[in-house]
């Protein structure tokens, strides 16, 4: 599903750069229908996320670098993640109305410093889901206490 209308100009943009790459770039746009304002599902972990790019690298498999937002999931930190493969994402829907979406807006050295304090044992610091339930159970407490 579009996460945006694109206009015309966009189309043809994208229709004349999709004709300028590689052909196993083009090819792989094309099998999988890739555009732009389209929001995909990643399978691997059931975020919703966008297209950043399409790499390929002497040969290789082509690859996408796609963005996790909390304009469409409900997450500890933004990303942007990269060697995904194109069979790894599908077209998906919008977030329902009253889904909870957002982010914690954890900073990278706040990721870095759970990260290697949970690898090295030193305290039970939380996941991300453990965040990610937390804004869900604030989301949940502000929406009752407005009702």
């Amino acid at each position: 599903m579009n996460f945006r209308e694109p206009s015309p100009e966009e189309k043809n943009q994208w229709e004349g750069w999709v004709a300028s790459r590689p052909v196993i770039v083009r090819s792989v746009i094309e099998t999988y229908k890739f555009e732009p304002w389209k929001l995909y599902r990643l399978k691997s972990s059931n975020h919703r996320v966008t297209l950043i790019s399409f790499e390929e690298h002497n040969g290789a498999p082509v690859t996408l670098k796609v963005a996790v937002t909390g304009d469409f999931n409900c997450v500890a930190f933004e990303r942007a993640v990269f060697g995904i493969k194109p069979e790894d994402l599908e077209e998906c829907d919008l977030p329902a109305p009253d889904e909870i979406l957002g982010s914690a807006g954890m900073s990278l050295e706040e990721v870095i410093t759970l990260r290697d304090a949970a690898k090295a044992g030193i305290s039970p610091l939380p996941t991300s889901w453990a965040v990610e339930e937390a804004m869900i159970l604030l989301h949940d407490t502000a929406k009752a206490e407005s009702n």
